[in-house]
């Protein structure tokens, strides 16, 4: 379903199993990539998760995939640019299974373009998958959380959630928009009990870039592999455990992060050398 072999499974502490025994968990975009390994490690840990995506033979191949899981793992085909079936997927939750402790939107599509050459439409369409979906899966749910006193919102953005990069400007455009609700919901729901956590994952080794917007570039312009979608599903799972604010998982997103607020400048030059060398790659493809 991705490149790379699965790395050892590191196991979740004690602390993390109790922590997730028979919650119930909510993850979009969990027929691949980041998603379907953060559906599958909560199930590990005892939850009880929804898989949801727009194929619903693609997340049954996943349960048939995994028979040690069948009775922790249900499939509810949705896609979240559509409010019926945001609706249906909150609702048929809380009919079979009375609640929803945590909610993962993670269903997310790139694009590869200059603010230039971005078709409109296109723009349009990226926005609705990954800050509309987003924004439609949280006011579906948050009547059911305000109603327990409790829930977890998870986020998943990326770290061009906080540093932009060329020919990524509608992307990190929608990344922005993601975090800066994400950052307005935490102070909307102080006191309601329901936490509100920011995933910011670096290059991460999913079918993401091949599914893209790249108007015929190559799907990968990096030698990299990026890390092990596991990693970041485990870096959820550590986030909820810990009532984390943001996650970020690696040691350069968290220098650009510091670069972006004390020298800017410095950073534009290396992430505009950086892409300068990915796109003379492009260019011998």
């Amino acid at each position: 379903m991705y490149h790379g072999a699965t790395p050892p499974r590191r196991e979740i502490d004690l602390e993390m199993s109790a922590r997730f025994q028979d919650k119930v968990v909510i993850v979009t975009g969990a027929s691949s990539g980041i998603g379907l390994e953060t559906a599958l490690a909560f199930a590990r840990e005892g939850a009880r998760v929804v898989l949801a995506a727009r194929t619903q033979a693609k997340l049954q191949e996943v349960v048939d995939a995994h028979p040690d899981l069948h009775e922790r793992l249900r499939v509810v085909p949705a896609d979240v640019t559509k409010d019926e079936d945001v609706r249906r997927l909150i609702a048929t939750t809380i009919a079979q299974l009375g609640r929803v402790d945590i909610l993962v939107n993670n269903a997310g599509i790139g694009m590869r373009a200059s603010i230039a050459e971005t078709p409109p439409d296109d723009a349009r369409s990226l926005m609705e998958v990954n800050f509309f979906g987003p924004l439609r899966c949280i006011q579906a749910v948050l009547p059911q959380m305000r109603q327990q006193g409790a829930g977890q919102i998870v986020n998943v953005g990326s770290i061009l959630s906080v540093v932009v990069a060329a020919r990524n400007g509608v992307y990190c455009a929608s990344k922005f928009a993601l975090l800066a609700m994400s950052d307005t919901l935490r102070m909307e729901l102080h006191g309601t009990g329901i936490e509100i956590i920011s995933v910011l994952p670096a290059y991460t080794d999913t079918p993401f870039f091949d599914n893209m917007y790249r108007y015929g570039n190559v799907a990968r312009m990096s030698p990299f592999q990026g890390q092990h979608p596991a990693k970041v599903a485990r870096a959820i799972l550590r986030g909820c455990a810990r009532h984390k604010r943001q996650v970020v998982l690696t040691l350069s997103s968290r220098i650009a992060i510091v670069l972006r607020r004390f020298s800017p400048s410095l950073l534009d030059f290396i992430v505009r050398q950086t892409g300068q060398r990915a796109a003379k790659a492009e260019s011998k493809t």
